[in-house]
């Protein structure tokens, strides 16, 4: 968006050098795809937060679990792009994508999962 904008203003800056007659326009602005692409990303990250702890509510009947698991969404976003400023990473579509593919969840699922069932196997003895 921050490019984008300053493009924009760029081009009018252009513009107003050239001479009378002559103009340069923007071929392809891809502001509406930048900004389609971050709207997916978040709807689907509150989607699947939301599907995480229905899901596993009810595999595994315990809703601390369940929401334990969906906060790990947020902070791995948070250890993501802190990682992503550090080292200089633009949010582009590939590491939105990225973080829109599930990866963050697959690791808290089958901890979370397998305390559940150690607990339960302890509980039991």
């Amino acid at each position: 968006r921050v490019v984008s904008r300053a493009v924009d203003d760029k081009m009018k800056e252009i513009n107003l050098s050239l001479p009378e007659g002559v103009k340069a326009i923007t071929v392809y602005d891809r502001t509406v795809l930048v900004d389609k692409a971050i709207s997916t990303v978040k709807k689907n990250l509150t989607e699947g937060a939301i599907l995480v702890v229905v899901i596993l509510f009810l595999f595994l009947g315990n809703i601390r679990a369940a929401i334990l698991t969906a906060l790990v969404i947020p902070l791995a976003m948070l250890f993501t792009f802190t990682g992503m400023v550090a080292n200089e990473v633009s949010a582009n579509l590939m590491s939105l994508g990225a973080l829109d593919f599930g990866i963050i969840i697959d690791g808290a699922v089958v901890i979370v999962e397998n305390c559940v069932r150690r607990l339960a196997h302890a509980q039991s003895h």
